[in-house]
């Protein structure tokens, strides 16, 4: 296989640090740089210089210049800036995984419409493991019906995440739906202390909690007045996430154009 050059968006965050050091560390990729925001501070300043990442590429605020050098851009960023690096990757032809959340159905459907000019995969997550309890999800939901069985979603994350719930624990309450022949904003309970009121039959009820460093831990729970079932994921640390990226470029670099997402991959195993 022919090593593909990978481009970061977002490389000091998170996500794009740990993405950075596993594609320096693998010998099928060739990191061709990252860049940021043009008000971040660290712009052109050597990657060695501000993290512990043994890279002299410099840190740039020129995402055209790195999507003009990549097969494939992973962009775990905010909704604003993924918007703009989907117009980038479908005015380069460049492939794009997207693993940023608190994305809207709106801003989906442009992500949708441009990648009929390049191919896009975005998921809520890049687990391998989370991408399977959706469909177990979506499973139960089917069998256990909503005149009796509650679903309740809680899910967990570090305190710096700012979405809430996340976009997985709302991945999972659209599984819940399509396994129940419905839509989820006909259905979600996000908030219980505006309307004090007892809970409807069919209801789908999250909760949210930030805390610490923790990764990420979903729970989906079918509760009926004789039994309970959880259906249970927790990621020890970000490596999941960073590997389903990875699997992800591979993946998407081999595509003309086309929206996809994990179940896409994991369908070709």
């Amino acid at each position: 296989m022919a090593k593909i050059k990978v481009g970061i968006s977002g490389c000091l965050g998170r996500m794009g640090q740990e993405l950075t050091k596993q594609i320096l560390n693998n010998k099928n990729f060739i990191f061709v740089g990252g860049f940021e925001h043009k008000s971040h501070p660290k712009i052109g300043k050597k990657i060695s210089d501000v993290t512990d990442i043994n890279s002299s590429s410099l840190i740039t605020s020129n995402a055209l210049s790195i999507f003009k050098k990549a097969n494939v851009v992973i962009d775990f960023t905010t909704p604003q800036s993924t918007l703009s690096n989907v117009k980038l990757a479908s005015a380069t032809k460049t492939a794009l995984v997207i693993g940023t959340t608190g994305i809207s159905n709106a801003q989906k459907g442009k992500i949708k419409t441009l990648s009929k000019k390049t191919p896009i995969l975005m998921s809520s997550n890049m687990s391998v493991g989370v991408n399977l309890l959706f469909d177990l999800v979506r499973q139960a939901a089917s069998s256990l019906h909503a005149d009796e069985y509650d679903i309740e979603i809680a899910e967990t994350h570090h305190k710096h995440k700012v979405d809430a719930p996340s976009g997985t624990a709302l991945s999972l309450g659209e599984y819940a739906a399509v396994g129940r022949k419905t839509k989820l904003d006909k259905t979600k309970v996000l908030d219980r202390t505006k309307n004090l009121k007892k809970r409807k039959s069919g209801d789908i009820g999250f909760s949210v909690t930030r805390g610490g460093e923790i990764a990420g831990e979903h729970t989906v729970s079918f509760i009926s007045k004789d039994d309970r079932i959880d259906l249970y994921h927790k990621a020890n640390n970000r490596s999941i996430f960073v590997s389903g990226a990875l699997k992800a470029a591979v993946f998407i670099s081999k595509k003309k154009s086309g929206f996809f997402d994990m179940s896409s991959l994991l369908k070709t195993k």
